[in-house]
């Protein structure tokens, strides 16, 4: 995975001791019947072609340009309890998150040098994340591999980890951008559930947005906590290994890049 992108999280990555690579087949004998097909988003479907380093980090200048902007002159104690306040809000540094929206965490932490009304502090969350968005990209294959899921008639939704209360319509802003959104029939993020993955009801709510049950759920992504959350919660997980690690994490299935999906997915037949 990418250093910081958007749904990550560096715990992710480096928290649990990793299995050593399996010596079992790459992928399943048999197609994998099911009725949905779930994404995680960020070095799944899409990526930045330059990801911050820390998102925590980038938040920084990011709310620096903003007290220009509304012309807020204050000591660098104040500054500094404001850029606090914010990081406090980081999904990275809990497990459990507040359902609310960016706008109120920009506002809340502008409240410690005086305030700034919502909609200027609205307008500051959709131009930093409109500014990540210019180097925002799909991978070459994963329109046409949802395209293709969804002519063989498959309902496809996508669960994402986001970092600082990202809203959701900048994660439609970034469906479109990318190209994905006609090919997407829901998703949900760990704001909506105000829990991240690996966590059973961050399943259970994209499963409930589908309209499938969790068993009828193939999940795709490229954490070992993508794979472990989704089987823990008897959906069929399936993890995307583009650098070829071999690591087995209890995975249905490996694939290497998204056009091999298809060919290992049936569509179930429903009662």
């Amino acid at each position: 995975m990418a250093t910081t992108p958007l749904d990550g999280d560096d715990s992710d990555r480096d928290g649990g001791e990793r299995d050593r690579v399996s010596d079992r087949p790459m992928t399943t004998g048999a197609p994998i019947a099911a009725a949905a097909v779930g994404f995680d988003l960020g070095e799944t479907l899409y990526h930045y072609a330059a990801p911050p380093f820390s998102w925590i980090e980038a938040s920084r200048p990011w709310l620096d340009s903003l007290l220009i902007a509304l012309g807020i002159d204050r000591s660098k104690s104040d500054i500094a309890q404001a850029h606090r306040r914010h990081e406090s809000y980081s999904a990275y540094l809990r497990e459990r998150i507040e359902r609310r929206d960016a706008t109120d965490v920009m506002t809340d932490a502008l409240g410690r040098l005086g305030g700034a009304r919502a909609a200027q502090a609205e307008r500051a969350v959709d131009t930093v994340f409109g500014v990540l968005r210019r180097s925002l990209v799909a991978y070459p294959d994963a329109v046409e591999t949802l395209a293709a899921l969804k002519q063989a008639g498959f309902v496809v939704g996508a669960l994402t980890n986001v970092p600082f209360c990202l809203p959701r319509r900048t994660i439609h802003h970034d469906l479109r951008h990318t190209g994905l959104a006609p090919y997407i029939d829901g998703f949900v993020s760990s704001v909506d559930v105000g829990l991240r993955k690996p966590h059973r009801a961050t399943f259970e709510w994209l499963a409930a947005t589908l309209g499938v049950a969790l068993e009828e759920l193939v999940y795709i992504g490229n954490l070992p906590t993508d794979v472990t959350g989704a089987k823990a919660c008897g959906c069929i997980s399936v993890f995307l290994d583009r650098t070829r690690n071999g690591m087995d994490y209890g995975q249905a299935a490996t694939i290497h890049h998204l056009r091999e999906l298809p060919a290992l997915v049936t569509l179930a037949r429903r009662s």
